[in-house]
């Protein structure tokens, strides 16, 4: 039987695959800092404003920072928002989640939500921590319905924490003048930042270690053309480390260098031109 070809360099699995356990996270400074952010906006209830470019690590920062949380004492509810939602839908969406009973009236869901997330802080001892991810998609009618839903008790208490995720646009949209209140509630802003140079070649080296890979097998070289190529964004370099590293095992050759890297980058260049 033929090996697997991840075991040509060494390793007991496939390296830098889409799903990395949190445990296996690389901890480079602004995903820690990331962590950190998304850690005090969880112990405090606020509102985190977390955005970055795609593929730049910001699910790999909320899963690291949210799957520890104890269930018994947190209730973490993810949503992905559509780019055509309305009030409506987010509300059912949201009840979903929380497992209300869905009213087909938009007052008695909103009333029915409000209360789910009062009963389970106050009565229950399970803090809601509400995701919204790609919350660039996120309409000013939105913005506005999400303002109305952390007002509760006179607007003393913030009984969980919202954290909106999404690309650059979502600060210049709560730049805008209609949107002014919902920005004052905005505890925290933190935006993700791309890999530096040595970042990117620490990173390639971390994810080779956790498959028992102990040996360099990309050069400077190979690695200063993997950060150009990848903008410093983790997700697309896991995609151009396979590559490179499928085609060193195509060719026996135990490196990659620059030529693996040439014959990888004319493969990628098919799928991902930018």
């Amino acid at each position: 039987m033929t090996m697997p070809w991840w075991q040509y360099f060494g390793a007991h699995r496939a390296p830098f695959a889409r799903q990395i356990a949190v445990e296996h996270w690389f901890p480079a400074a602004p995903l820690v800092e990331c962590r950190a952010r998304i850690a005090a906006v969880v112990e405090d209830p606020g509102v985190l404003v977390l955005t970055g470019e795609s593929g730049v690590g910001k699910s790999t920062a909320l899963r690291a920072a949210l799957h520890p949380l104890n269930p018994t004492h947190y209730e973490v509810c993810y949503l992905a928002v559509g780019e055509g939602w309305t009030p409506y839908t987010f509300y059912q969406a949201l009840a979903l989640a929380l497992h209300v009973p869905l009213p087909t009236r938009i007052l008695p869901l909103e009333q029915a939500i409000r209360d789910a997330l009062w009963t389970s802080a106050t009565q229950q001892g399970r803090r809601p921590v509400l995701v919204l991810d790609e919350a660039h998609w996120l309409t000013v009618p939105l913005f506005n319905t999400l303002r109305r839903l952390l007002n509760f008790a006179m607007d003393t208490t913030a009984p969980f924490a919202l954290i909106l995720a999404g690309h650059t646009e979502l600060r210049q949209k709560l730049a805008l003048r209609p949107l002014e209140a919902m920005r004052q509630r905005v505890t925290l802003a933190y935006h993700l930042r791309p890999f530096t140079r040595d970042e990117t070649a620490a990173y390639l080296q971390h994810h080779l270690q956790q498959v028992g890979v102990d040996r360099p097998v990309f050069t400077d070289a190979a690695i200063a053309a993997g950060h150009e190529w990848a903008q410093g964004l983790p997700r697309r370099l896991n995609r151009w480390a396979q590559a490179c590293l499928l085609a060193a095992y195509g060719a026996q050759q135990p490196l990659v260098d620059e030529r693996m890297v040439a014959v990888a980058q004319a493969e990628l260049q098919w799928a991902d031109p930018n």
